[in-house]
């Protein structure tokens, strides 16, 4: 077990007082850092960048930020291999999005043993060993887009889904919250779901998935994609056969990158979520249990549905926290 946190701060206390005494660590050695090691799933995505900036933006005294990410959210291994690494370097608390829930569990349970870990994103929901969970009600969040779905095909029509990785629990709740939110809406008898495909949350897969469903469903009405990046993917082979004005296109995470495609008239809405936020969040919850200070155990981020009527404000919301650049970080 590592040094007790109060016995830390009072050291890290006791060396800034000495220091502006005038005073020298001996061996000219200054106070080490608090470290906090930061997981998303990859960097390979806007989505997933944008966490990476809120967890940068805690600018705590004493306190370094080690962020590591696999290449793809498909690479569970690189992500356990990334954790263990990390307790090598002997961090002192862990904020992570597991890939996997069944697979991360063993050296999460391992790390927590010692220091405390954060979940944001994805959480695991009866492991009672976490400090936090900081993210989106996925299921809560997808309704909304199974509601506007609904009401956009009141008269009827066909239905689509480009699902997550299979077994993910994040895409299972999206697709049966979408499908709560289109009951609600009236429309589920009217609207039939004619076929599910998954795209893994990736861009590229997602081109194939909706070939396929262009394919075999050529008169598909709507498509609900479970992430951005696979609508982001299904535009490209909606577009090569010019039917972005007969096809309804919604995804899931309010990337401005999907929000610049609803802009343009080629995707209708995305759920946008808070991925600045869940990263910020989470780094600081980390802070305040390691200095015994109050946190909240769960943190829902929030979802709202991003559509024509309201885009343009929530993309110049975003990319102003995002510091003004045009393509914030999925």
């Amino acid at each position: 077990m590592r040094a007790p946190r109060a016995l830390l701060a009072t050291l890290l206390a006791g060396s800034a007082a000495l220091a502006a005494c005038g005073g020298q660590l001996s061996g000219g050695e200054q106070s080490e850092k608090v470290k906090i090691g930061f997981v998303p799933k990859s960097l390979n995505q806007e989505y997933w960048v944008n966490t990476k900036r809120g967890a940068e933006s805690i600018k705590a005294e004493n306190t370094q930020i080690i962020t590591q990410a696999a290449g793809s959210d498909l690479e569970i291994q690189e992500q356990i291999d990334i954790v263990e690494n990390l307790l090598a370097q002997k961090i002192d608390a862990l904020v992570i999005a597991p890939s996997d829930a069944d697979l991360l569990l063993p050296v999460l349970e391992r790390a927590a043993k010692e220091i405390p870990v954060v979940l944001f994103d994805s959480d695991i929901a009866d492991w009672k060993q976490k400090v936090s969970y900081v993210g989106t009600k996925n299921f809560d969040g997808a309704k909304l887009a199974g509601k506007y779905i609904g009401e956009q095909l009141s008269d009827g029509g066909e239905l689509a889904v480009i699902s997550g990785i299979p077994g993910s629990q994040i895409g299972i709740e999206r697709v049966k919250g979408m499908k709560a939110g289109l009951k609600d809406s009236g429309a589920a008898g009217k609207v039939k779901v004619v076929k599910e495909i998954p795209g893994n949350f990736d861009r590229e897969q997602s081109v194939g998935a909706m070939e396929d469903i262009l394919q075999t469903n050529p008169k598909v009405d709507a498509v609900f994609c479970a992430n951005d990046q696979e609508a982001l993917g299904a535009i490209e082979s909606i577009a090569a056969r010019g039917l972005q004005k007969q096809i309804l296109l919604v995804g899931f995470d309010g990337a401005l990158e999907a929000t610049q495609k609803i802009i343009a008239g080629d995707m209708d809405a995305t759920v946008a979520q808070a991925p600045y936020d869940m990263g910020r969040i989470g780094v600081r919850n980390a802070i305040a249990k390691l200095e015994d200070k109050p946190f909240k155990k769960s943190v829902d981020t929030g979802a709202k549905l991003v559509e024509k009527k309201n885009v343009k404000q929530y993309f110049e919301q975003v990319r102003q926290k995002l510091g003004g650049t045009g393509r914030g970080g999925d």
